[in-house]
This record gives C-alpha cells, sequence and structure tokens, in this order.
C-alpha cells in the first residue's frame, strides 16, 4: 500500500474539507496546513469561511467531506474534548475565564492539586505550579490574582496559560487584539513568538493586515467558502491579500469623494460636563465628514453621547439650521433629525433575536402605520430597499440577525440609521471589527449621504480611515478639543502628537 510521505514537522493538515447547512455551501474543498513552530494567518471577509473551518478543528461542526490530519496521522473529532486530546486549543474573542476563581484556579480548572486522602485543594503546589506555567510564557501575574480584576490582556494570557498547561500543540487566535491597546498587542506578540520557539503552532485569524505582517509567517486567504490561495507573508503585499479577499481590486480602499460643502447643519457652542469635558464647540457643515479623534479616555465618547441626548451637558448650546434645540433624550434627537451609530452593535445597535426587516425598521416603526397596526408590506419594501442599497448579504428579509456575519450585521446598523431620514449622522467607529469589503461598502454609502446634503460627525480609532474619510479633523484631549486639521494637513505622526500633549 502507497503511504503518502508526510513532513515530521507538520503538525496540522486539513486536506479538502466541506461543509454545507441547509441552503448554504460554507466550505467546499478547502485545504490548509501548519508547521511546527509556525504562526499561520486565516484571512477573509466575514462569511468567507474562516470560523466554518476553526470550529470544524475545534469540534464544535463535523465535516462533511475531507480529512484532518494531526502529525501524520488522520483523526475524527466528535466533540470538542476530541479535539483538545489532540492538543488543540482554541482562544475565541469573548474569553471564557470564570472571574470569581483565582488565576491559578483558572489555569488548572478541573485537575486541582488534592491532598491525598483529605481531598482539599493543595494551594502551595497549585500556585508554583501556574507560576511555572506563567514563566514559559515569560509574563508576571500573580497566580493568586482574582481573574474578575485583571485586565482584557491579562485574562487572554490566562486562556493561553490554560492551553499551554494542557500542552497545546496547536493554538487558534481568533481576532485576539480586537479588544487590545498597542502595549498589550505587542505583549502578546512577544508571548506568540516565545510559543513559536516552544515549537507551538498558531492559527492567527484577524482582519488587521498590519498584524497579520507582523506575527505570521504565512497567510491563507478564504473567500465565499473557498479556498483562494496561501502566501509567504514577506514575500506578498497588502493590496494583493486585499484582492484576494474581496474579488476585485480595490485601488482605492477609501473611496472619497470631491463633496461641495454647504450651510452648517450643526454647531456646538460651549458644551460642559464638570470634571469630563470643557468648552467644546465645533460645527458641521451639509456635505462635510468631521472627525472626533482622541485616545481612549479623551472624552471624544462624551461629546457624542451628550450631543444625542444620552448624557446630560451642564451648559453650552446646540444650534441646528442656526436656531437653538434642546436634545435632552435620543428620542428628540432623532426628532431632529439627528441620527446615532452606537460603538458595540451587538449591545445598543441591534435586537439580535428579532429579523433583518424588523431591526432596519424599528427606529421608524411610527411611519409604517397607525396605531398597532403596522403595515407589513410597506415594512417589507423598506427593509428590501435598505438591503439592496447597503449591501446587505442575507439568505431573506426573515433572518434571524445574530446569524449574520459582522460585515452585515454592522450594515444593518447603518441601513437603520438611513430609514430614520437623519441629516446629521454621528458615527461610533462605523467599521470596528469588520472585514474590508464592508468597510468599503460602508465609506461609500457615507460618501452617499455627503453628496444628498448630510453631515456626519465620524469617531474612529482607525487612523488610515480618519485621515482618508475626514475632511477636517478634531483632536479631543482630556476633555478638551486641542486642535484642529484639514485633511490635506493630517498625517498620522501630527494626530497622535496632538493627541498625546
Amino acid at each position: 500500500m502507497h503511504m503518502e510521505f508526510v513532513m515530521a514537522d507538520r503538525l496540522l493538515e486539513m486536506k479538502n474539507i466541506s461543509k454545507r447547512f441547509p441552503g448554504v455551501l460554507a466550505l467546499g474543498g478547502v485545504s490548509f496546513d501548519l508547521e511546527e513552530g509556525e504562526a499561520h494567518g486565516l484571512l477573509g471577509e466575514n462569511g468567507a469561511g474562516k470560523s466554518t473551518l476553526i470550529k470544524i478543528l475545534a469540534g464544535d461542526y463535523t465535516k462533511d467531506e475531507g480529512e484532518v490530519i494531526i502529525s501524520g496521522e488522520e483523526v475524527e473529532f466528535h466533540s470538542p474534548s476530541d479535539s483538545q486530546d489532540m492538543g488543540i486549543s482554541v482562544i475565541y474573542q469573548e474569553l471564557n475565564t470564570l472571574d470569581t476563581l483565582s488565576v491559578a484556579e483558572n489555569i488548572f480548572v478541573g485537575n486541582l492539586p488534592k491532598r491525598p486522602g483529605l481531598g482539599t485543594v493543595y494551594w502551595k503546589t497549585l500556585n508554583r505550579n501556574a507560576k511555572t506555567v506563567l514563566d514559559r510564557m515569560l509574563v508576571d501575574i500573580n497566580p493568586k490574582k482574582i481573574v474578575g480584576d485583571l485586565t482584557v490582556h491579562e485574562k487572554q494570557i490566562i486562556e493561553i496559560a490554560k492551553a499551554i498547561y494542557k500542552d497545546a500543540k496547536i493554538l487558534v487566535m481568533d481576532e485576539p487584539t480586537a479588544a487590545l491597546g498597542e502595549k498589550d498587542t505587542a505583549s502578546l506578540f512577544n508571548i506568540i513568538r516565545s510559543l513559536k520557539l516552544q515549537g507551538v503552532g498558531v492559527i492567527y485569524i484577524s482582519h488587521r493586515l498590519k498584524e497579520i505582517f507582523e506575527i505570521t509567517d504565512r497567510v491563507t486567504v478564504l473567500r465565499d467558502g473557498r479556498l483562494i490561495g496561501t502566501e509567504n507573508t514577506g514575500e506578498t503585499e497588502k493590496e494583493k491579500l486585499i484582492t484576494m479577499m474581496v474579488g476585485r481590486e480595490l485601488k482605492d480602499m477609501y473611496p472619497k469623494r470631491e463633496v461641495p460643502i454647504g450651510e452648517t447643519l450643526i454647531e456646538v457652542k460651549g458644551l460642559n460636563i464638570k470634571g469630563i469635558l470643557e468648552d467644546i464647540s465645533f460645527q458641521v457643515r451639509s456635505g462635510e465628514i468631521v472627525g472626533l479623534f482622541g485616545l481612549l479616555g479623551s472624552g471624544r465618547q462624551n461629546i457624542v453621547r451628550a450631543l444625542y441626548g444620552i448624557d446630560e451637558f451642564e451648559s453650552g448650546e446646540v444650534h441646528i439650521d442656526g436656531k437653538p434645540v434642546i436634545v435632552d433624550t435620543p428620542a428628540t434627537a432623532l426628532k431632529r433629525e439627528m441620527g446615532f451609530m452606537p460603538i458595540d452593535r451587538k449591545l445598543e445597535g441591534l435586537t439580535l433575536t428579532l429579523s433583518v426587516s424588523n431591526n432596519i425598521t424599528m427606529a421608524n416603526i411610527d411611519n409604517l402605520g397607525t396605531g398597532p397596526l403596522i403595515d407589513r408590506e410597506l415594512e417589507r419594501k423598506d427593509a428590501q430597499k435598505w438591503v439592496t442599497d447597503v449591501k446587505i448579504k442575507t439568505p431573506s428579509l426573515e433572518t434571524d440577525v445574530n446569524s449574520l456575519s459582522g460585515g452585515n450585521q454592522q450594515k444593518i446598523v447603518l441601513a437603520k440609521l438611513l430609514e430614520t431620514g437623519s441629516r446629521i449622522f454621528i458615527m461610533n467607529e462605523p467599521t470596528r471589527g469588520i472585514d474590508v469589503g464592508a468597510k468599503v461598502d460602508i465609506y461609500q454609502m457615507m460618501e452617499n449621504l455627503c453628496e444628498n446634503g448630510a453631515g456626519i460627525i465620524m469617531i474612529s480609532s482607525e487612523l488610515p480611515e480618519m485621515l482618508a474619510m475626514a475632511d477636517r479633523i478634531l483632536i479631543v484631549s482630556k476633555g478638551k478639543i486641542t486642535a484642529e486639521f484639514g485633511r490635506e494637513e493630517a498625517t498620522q505622526e501630527k494626530l497622535l502628537h496632538a493627541a498625546t500633549i
């Protein structure tokens, strides 16, 4: 019998993996492999098949076709524990820590060292063993600390430590830096590098191409459930990966247009909240995108919350179309033709258990019928219009929003915003955590709004996005507006310097 030669240092081979769900081919003949001591990036737009591939590897889904080979041996996973037994550990974006227990208890959960005959925990041994695992990762966290008191990054470290203790040879990281700042991201990368030196293979999933180039050795791109290709990271370019992901060339990632700037739509004069905001004054004109840029805790979120009537301000005035107005609640803001895109789409922007149609028309329900009677046909037509205009990919209008990809969920938040018929839009991190193609679609809708006379206030932590899309950028630092830049004069260095003064 012919035996195929398998390299000794190949940890994982997934060959021709297919998976179907009712009406959807989630994966069609996808192959992926991972070497010992390698970080292998997995890229693709939301809905490309990344999650399905990882869930098959984790034992959450069973494959319809194909082979999974671990260290040269073909395996079948019937449950997550089968996968874990083969040295595979997945660290999802939503961390799975037990916050009321200590660091050491979290790492060794289910296998605490007990005193013979007594059954009580041998705390000294437990804490010493935990310190050994953490030392192996080159991190210094007290094993006795309660996990609920840790930062997001420290909790992430505990999840990795748990995997290392279980002798994981394959570590999957799903968007691991989504909630991390630069310092914690650098720390995570140091941990990944130390694990690679110990022979661990890392599958790294991220929308952030900068990170893919910084930490991975190879990168595989999926699109619409198919394998598009695998590249050596050091020998490829950002533009090529984007083209592979979206299936079309994106010569310009940011489709900024020259839109005529019109009359002032909204003017904020001397807005104050004691200890939080001081003398905030600015204006937004028709056809204009005004960016608010600042570091975490700078006060930029407080400005838009006060402006939309979520938070109360102590003094100051808001003028719309040159007339003073009172905006004391979000409902009042909506009547003043102001629309708000919240930072957390899952908590604030969507009702995940309702349909696409219900979510889109929710903010405009009063105009879809009289009293308790809603014109379902009108609701359906309205929703369908936005699904088409905003390019929302959904099996139907009745599909639960929960089952859609992050990019499509964000497009529904945008459609819901557009359905209100507003002229002044506050967009809080409009493209956070979504893929390249969905970002471009959202940028194009923003430009359409400006062409139709709207004005947009945009908060973004992504400097390239801010520099490309905003006509003017206001720097917020310690609750004040400290600088203003036009699009032509703004640079990353200038923005960061002004934000850190």
